[in-house]
């Protein structure tokens, strides 16, 4: 495939309209295609081949290698047909088609390209095309397409797999949080939560109780609490775990519980329950997330109407040589991935099961959600 296609493009506002894409493909039709039927030679050809044609058209300019960062650790789930920002899958035959996105969640925003000027290309911006091959008359025979939105509407949401997840903080996106006022990353609840007066209730809880209507503060009060008493504060070197139950306990006390040692232990999802709130620090590159993330929409057990995504999220950014908090993000979890990057602990796949009728209402044409 030509080199050039492994590059990002050198704006996200460079990239080919799919509508343009769907009209450069249109001409495969017909066009002779054997299969092997050895998946990975049958999807590499089709790649090649969706490559070769667009690149008889005009190509957004690369980006200098210099100007950009591929955020996933090793590239995974970073779509193959970058300048372009598409991934190429084939279709044969059967009832429906089974469509695998491996090491990305196209259903969420999580940065797989972050730019020297802060723009980002994200895993829900790809664009999927489809060729449909006859293997009887070894001819393409349709094109289509389509965006992760549009799949999602029509058909559903990605499945989640079962694996642990993690979150990569890059030193870009690290910067780019002390450099905000103050030093935080802040986005607020997306609907009303709570109220302020409620700090005079919490001495009487149990950060493990379900949150309720007389427990709960809305992000803009935590954002003060934390900006007074958190931002500066100094968490001692020791394992992992530890400054983990530490700077829990800091945040709850600072919030008004009264919190033993066995609570800090008893560990649990969120960590601070009756906030919804989940703290995490971050002293090296990787956050890990445990089995929930942001990334896949799950309920949380014992949370009320709370879900991975609108969880809130405090997570603080430590000096590596003075182990004080320089920084600190705080927002619902649907907001993580628009600055930073999940990434899986291992290699996985995201399923979506869709009906082989799309391809066959479309035969003969090379269509854009159709």
């Amino acid at each position: 495939m030509d080199q050039r296609f492994k590059l990002p493009p050198q704006s996200k506002n460079l990239l080919t309209p799919p509508e343009e894409i769907a009209n450069r493909l249109s001409c495969l039709i017909g066009y002779p295609f054997e299969l092997t039927y050895k998946s990975r030679t049958d999807g590499s050809n089709i790649r090649k081949l969706v490559a070769q044609t667009l690149a008889n058209s005009a190509l957004p300019a690369g980006a200098p290698i210099d100007s950009y960062r591929i955020v996933p650790p090793k590239g995974k789930g970073v779509p193959k047909i970058l300048l372009e920002y598409l991934d190429t899958y084939i279709v044969t035959t059967g009832a429906s088609y089974n469509l695998q996105v491996w090491n990305r969640n196209p259903n969420i925003e999580s940065v797989q390209v972050q730019y020297n000027d802060g723009s980002k290309l994200l895993a829900n911006e790809v664009r999927f095309v489809f060729v449909k091959v006859d293997p009887v008359q070894n001819v393409v025979s349709g094109v289509a397409v389509l965006t992760p939105d549009y799949i999602v509407e029509k058909y559903g949401k990605f499945g989640k797999p079962t694996i642990k997840s993690q979150m990569i903080i890059s030193s870009t996106a690290r910067q780019a949080v002390l450099s905000q006022p103050h030093s935080i990353l802040f986005y607020d609840d997306e609907v009303q939560i709570g109220s302020s007066d409620n700090q005079k209730n919490l001495s009487q809880y149990n950060i493990h109780q379900d949150p309720t209507p007389e427990s709960l503060l809305p992000l803009s009060t935590i954002k003060e609490i934390v900006l007074e008493k958190i931002l500066g504060r100094h968490i001692p070197p020791a394992s992992t775990k530890t400054r983990g139950q530490t700077l829990e306990g800091m945040v709850a006390r600072a919030l008004g519980y009264s919190v033993s040692q066995g609570d800090l232990l008893a560990g649990g999802l969120p960590d601070i329950k009756n906030q919804a709130l989940e703290v995490k620090l971050q002293d090296s590159p990787t956050v890990d997330l445990g089995l929930y993330s942001p990334e896949f929409e799950e309920p949380i057990k014992g949370c009320g109407n709370f879900t991975t995504q609108n969880m809130r999220y405090l997570i603080v950014l430590t000096n590596p040589d003075t182990y004080c908090i320089d920084g600190i993000v705080l927002c619902p979890g649907s907001r993580l991935g628009l600055h930073f990057t999940y990434v899986p602990e291992q290699s996985f796949k995201c399923q979506r099961s869709m009906p082989m009728d799309l391809f066959e209402r479309h035969k003969g044409n090379s269509v854009f959600n159709p």
